[in-house]
């Protein structure tokens, strides 16, 4: 990376229970996992690696992941959810939920009451995380 590289931040976002980031090259407008598969050969695997670093793939930008302080409980939380579609989380100020006047910045209790109001089962709390 070079040194503008490294003061660009790529900000961590949940979208349909995958970790994601949009490129924070102005005009690209890609998204890219931030996980990468347990087995990167087998489509199947599940993404269970947290990558050091974005990487575009179709601009070739490279930055810092700005990652949520609280993001283990953040997953736990949306992984009840029985649709995939739902289990979205927005960092705060987030340009797409603000532009598309979705929920952003929300705290892990929130996404619970938010659970809770739509019927999903409580699942069990994390102990010293939140």
């Amino acid at each position: 990376m070079d040194i503008t590289q490294l003061a660009t931040l790529a900000r961590a976002y949940v979208y349909s229970g995958d970790w994601v980031a949009d490129c924070p090259r102005p005009g690209c407008a890609n998204t890219e996992h931030v996980y990468g598969r347990l087995n990167r050969r087998d489509p199947r695997s599940p993404r269970v690696v947290q990558l050091p670093a974005f990487s575009c793939s179709y601009c070739h930008m490279d930055a810092i992941i700005d990652w949520p302080q609280h993001m283990t409980e953040i997953m736990a939380v949306l992984a009840l959810r029985p649709v995939p579609s739902t289990r979205n989380w927005y960092p705060e100020q987030h340009e797409t939920a603000v532009r598309f006047g979705i929920p952003h910045g929300q705290s892990a209790q929130q996404l619970r009451d938010e659970n809770a109001a739509h019927d999903v089962e409580p699942g069990p709390t994390l102990q010293g995380v939140g």
